[in-house]
């Protein structure tokens, strides 16, 4: 089977693309703007297999035709109290929010040190990192919790019951890049079984279950079964436990019954804290870039040229893309530009350079 072809597409025009096909699927100006820059952020950060990003608009469009998602909606705080609220987003984009989620929590982090703030009713959200370092510039740490649809069998099981439900964490720093985690709880996602799946190659070991359960190295069994859950029943229990904190939490959907065809009803939990609360700004960024420091003097093993920090590939990655381009599977650009067709979208989606 041949290999994926990956083509590299100008970062210039993905973002034109992704302006006019958020305008032309009805997201309101004023929601627009962190709809198209989380779909960015993807496309910048995260590898091709994973399927987040721009190339999503397709699926995105399927939902909002299909009345799961309704882009014109306003997310509303349902109850504030202390620390906490809660915010309804009555099926807006995930996106849309869970930034304005973010928002909020920071804003009582700022009165109270600290801010937590649930999301019920919501759908996908793209990466979970976005909104944790929305923090960033705030001189907070954010940390983010969503669940999804069910991927992962109970450690034993065979039915996939809870979802890779993510999670991210932003650590500001002073001089070093920040630190940020953004994890699921599967060792790989079905986005990458079936990169592997399209290229003819085989699954390492640890990547999924057949449907009776057992571990395979077979593409296709991976795709028909369940994801394995990172690190085995640790990664089981911690999708639970994200469940726990998200759809149980705000009174969302969860286990079996999220992520549904006609409603995805997702739960989101934001929490922002305060660096200021616990010492010095300057003394923590100090500190964090000593630990940083400590991380890239250790030893290398052989064949290692660099030790990175959580977050700093991606870092890396987003820098490169804006300048030589954004790959995309071929499979998933022609989706894209059959898009522009049906939306009546005019921008060039030619490529760079093949990958």
């Amino acid at each position: 089977m041949a290999a994926v072809q990956t083509i590299l597409v100008a970062y210039p025009a993905l973002e034109r693309f992704a302006r006019e096909a958020a305008s032309a699927m009805g997201v309101r100006p004023a929601q627009a703007e962190t709809y198209v820059d989380v779909l960015l952020q993807g496309s910048l950060r995260s590898l091709p297999g994973q399927g987040q990003g721009v190339q999503q608009l397709p699926t995105y469009w399927d939902r909002i035709q299909r009345g799961v998602i309704d882009p014109a909606a306003d997310p509303e705080v349902v109850r504030r109290e202390g620390a906490t609220a809660t915010i309804d987003a009555r099926r807006a984009l995930g996106s849309v929010a869970a930034a304005q989620a973010m928002q909020l929590a920071l804003e009582l982090a700022r009165d109270n040190g600290i801010g937590t703030v649930g999301v019920r009713d919501s759908t996908h959200f793209g990466i979970a990192a976005y909104y944790a370092m929305l923090a960033l510039p705030h001189d907070c740490i954010g940390i983010v919790f969503s669940n999804a649809g069910p991927e992962i069998a109970p450690w034993g099981g065979t039915r996939a019951t809870v979802g890779t439900n993510p999670w991210a964490v932003a650590v500001p720093a002073g001089r070093e890049l920040p630190v940020v985690l953004d994890m699921a709880n599967s060792t790989s996602g079905k986005g990458m079984i079936g990169w592997h799946l399209k290229q003819g190659r085989t699954i390492p070991s640890d990547w999924a279950l057949a449907e009776d359960g057992s571990r395979t190295e077979d593409a296709a069994a991976g795709m028909a079964g369940t994801l394995f859950p990172l690190g085995g029943a640790k990664g089981y229990a911690m999708a639970v436990v994200v469940d726990a904190l998200t759809g149980v939490l705000t009174g969302s959907a969860f286990g079996l019954s999220a992520f549904g065809v006609e409603q995805q009803n997702v739960g989101h939990l934001m929490i922002a804290i305060d660096v200021a609360r616990f010492d010095s700004v300057g003394s923590f960024k100090q500190r964090m870039d000593a630990l940083i420091g400590e991380l890239r003097s250790s030893p290398r093993a052989d064949g290692v040229e660099r030790i990175y920090a959580p977050g700093e590939l991606e870092y890396l990655r987003e820098r490169e893309r804006r300048q030589d381009g954004v790959p995309i599977e071929l499979e998933r650009l022609e989706a894209l530009r059959q898009l522009a067709l049906e939306l009546r979208i005019d921008v060039d989606l030619g490529s760079a350079a093949a990958a």
